[in-house]
């Protein structure tokens, strides 16, 4: 009888090892997995944010144009007709979508998408209030000049997103 309890016991013990192996193996196999749906879901939410970056490069040049209608080089003849309340308006909106995406600008020392909306709320309110070609033209070219100088970060983040769902 022994030497039955004897086999039985030495059976059971090598289906406990071939068992912890099993396991062992799909432990790995799911690990593997688990890992490669975490690079898949960081892939995504990358190409999202490359997305989002396209965007407010996108919407800032079109806004660039809108504002140029009361920029730089517009003059009284350029400027009659010209709804100054509904520019204003635009860049209203302008300064919402780039506050809402601010979060894809804190790679740089500071935040450059929330400095530019504070810069442009004086100048929004100026430029719906304005009356005089004077006052048009200097609130105009106020918005033009510093929505102008954030165009150069948001090329660069979007080029840096660019290259690093590249390299990857």
């Amino acid at each position: 009888m022994s030497t039955i309890q004897t086999w039985i016991s030495v059976i059971g013990s090598f289906a406990s090892i071939a068992a912890a192996i099993w396991a062992f193996i799909e432990a790995r196999k799911a690990s593997k997995a688990a890992t490669k749906a975490e690079n898949v879901k960081d892939e995504i939410i990358e190409r999202r944010k490359i997305v989002e970056v396209s965007q407010v490069h996108a919407e800032t040049s079109r806004i660039l144009k809108v504002v140029s209608k009361v920029g730089p080089s517009c003059n009284q003849s350029l400027l009659r007709g010209v709804n100054c309340g509904s520019i204003a308006k635009e860049v209203e909106e302008y300064s919402r979508f780039i506050n809402e995406h601010s979060s894809h600008f804190t790679n740089f020392f500071e935040n450059k998408a929330k400095e530019l909306c504070e810069q442009l709320h004086p100048d929004i309110e100026s430029l719906s209030e304005a009356r005089s070609f004077e006052e048009k033209k200097e609130s105009g070219k106020s918005i033009y000049y510093k929505i102008n100088s954030f165009m150069p970060f948001v090329k660069q983040l979007s080029d840096e997103k660019k290259e690093n769902v590249a390299t990857n």
